[in-house]
């Protein structure tokens, strides 16, 4: 015995309603009541970020490594993927793991990774901002929520990022002039080519159960 058409038809209509409510979720909006404060949580978070992000820049700087420039940066994306999640939390967390990761891998003198300091806030505050800024879904169901991620999580970070960084390097006598738009364009695609395939793809499984939990901010701070 064969169920109605009307029957199937429903719970098509059911299903295909329930998964386009969820692409149009806002979840950077706060329920009716709901309080959202920082805890200890999030000093975890913190704490945790900061060292996936020492190991995995660590990887990265001695993975593939031109000069004082890795070809294969994926710290880039642990920072970006901090900020949406954990806002400043991971904002500090960006700032704070490169200073270590270069000194175990000797990619940068420590001088050198202060001078980065705000370069590495700035650029992993950036996709944090732009998601709360556009409600963008941190989990990517829609083209628009990639674009975003594209853009104000690989594409404009990274440029900044390069930028302050080689002229850093320039104004440390580690790289001439000369030399700093090639620095500058190895750096710009070392990194932005992990960001956008390890960080979406993070961000595409792994946001819908950071989400659901105490450490998510929907603010900046909670």
């Amino acid at each position: 015995m064969h169920p109605p058409q009307h029957t199937i038809r429903s719970v098509m209509y059911l299903f295909q309603n329930d998964e386009r409510s969820k692409t149009m979720e806002n979840v950077w909006q706060l329920e009716e009541g709901e309080v959202r404060k920082p805890g200890i949580v999030h000093v975890v978070m913190l704490a945790l970020f900061t060292g996936i992000g020492i190991v995995v820049g660590t990887f990265g700087s001695l993975a593939i490594p031109i000069g004082f420039v890795s070809a294969f940066w994926p710290g880039q994306a642990v920072q970006s993927i901090g900020s949406i999640w954990f806002g400043w939390w991971g904002g500090i967390a960006a700032g704070l793991f490169p200073l270590i990761s270069n000194s175990l891998s000797g990619s940068a003198p420590l001088p050198v990774s202060i001078a980065y300091l705000p370069a590495n806030i700035l650029q992993g505050m950036v996709a944090g901002w732009a998601f709360r800024r556009f409600k963008s879904n941190p989990s990517l169901p829609t083209g628009k929520d990639w674009w975003v991620f594209i853009l104000w999580g690989a594409l404009v970070p990274n440029a900044i990022g390069a930028a302050w960084g080689t002229t850093m390097l320039v104004a440390f006598g580690l790289i001439t002039q000369a030399a700093q738009f090639v620095s500058f364009l190895g750096w710009f695609i070392g990194n932005t080519i992990p960001t956008i395939v390890l960080g979406g793809l993070v961000l595409k499984y792994v946001s819908p159960l950071v989400v659901r939990s105490k450490a998510f901010c929907k603010d900046y701070w909670a």
